[in-house]
């Protein structure tokens, strides 16, 4: 009777120790190791390119495009900021810098001449600015592929750095995955328990 009250301990016990090597074998062994008639490496390092390239493909596909980030560029608040920043640059040459390196010109040209300039320069600048910026976004569409950075830096990232990185993100998910072996394991020694007694006595 003793040893049957212990069942359900035993169980819970063996339910978490499978969860947790199981775990463990998501990465370890980190080389491929001789286990008698067969061979082992763990999980992620035996497949990182395959694995780096289904990622890659997911963060493309479902959270992270080229297109994505064209489309932010050329909203309306990114091209405001940007013709503040030209006007910001145009102030800074025709005030300050244009004064230092042509003085004559500079003398001969009054304040509202330059005004003038400016605003001249700020209506062709407005003109050109969605050709302009909608061919640097196309060019910058076309080299950047988000499937393959993704790709290429997981394919080179050590295998202990991934852990930690996975380990730090899903350390809760793995513990509760350790848990809940546990408490299966118990459940099934708890009604294993039941049975031995119901079906001894």
């Amino acid at each position: 009777m003793n040893l049957i009250i212990i069942l359900p301990f035993i169980s819970a016990l063996i339910g978490w120790f499978t969860n947790w090597v199981a775990i463990q074998m998501l990465f370890h062994p980190k080389k491929e190791k001789d286990f008698f008639f067969f061979k082992w490496q763990g999980i992620f390092p035996a497949n990182q390119a395959e694995i780096s390239a289904k990622v890659g493909r997911m963060v493309a596909e479902e959270l992270l495009s080229a297109q994505d980030i064209k489309d932010v560029a050329n909203s309306s608040e990114q091209i405001k900021k940007l013709h503040e920043l030209v006007e910001l640059k145009m102030d800074e040459y025709l005030f300050v810098q244009f004064p230092k390196r042509h003085k004559i010109m500079s003398a001969l040209m009054p304040n509202s001449k330059l005004i003038e300039l400016k605003e001249e320069l700020l209506h062709e600048v407005e003109l050109v600015f969605p050709d302009v910026i909608d061919a640097y976004l196309n060019t910058v569409e076309e080299k950047f592929d988000v499937s393959a950075i993704i790709r290429e830096r997981m394919k080179v990232l050590e295998v202990d750095k991934l852990e930690k990185l996975l380990m730090s993100l899903l350390e809760k998910e793995f513990r509760f995955v350790e848990i809940i072996g546990g408490v299966i394991g118990f459940l099934i020694g708890l009604v294993q328990m039941l049975l031995t007694y119901y079906t001894t006595n």
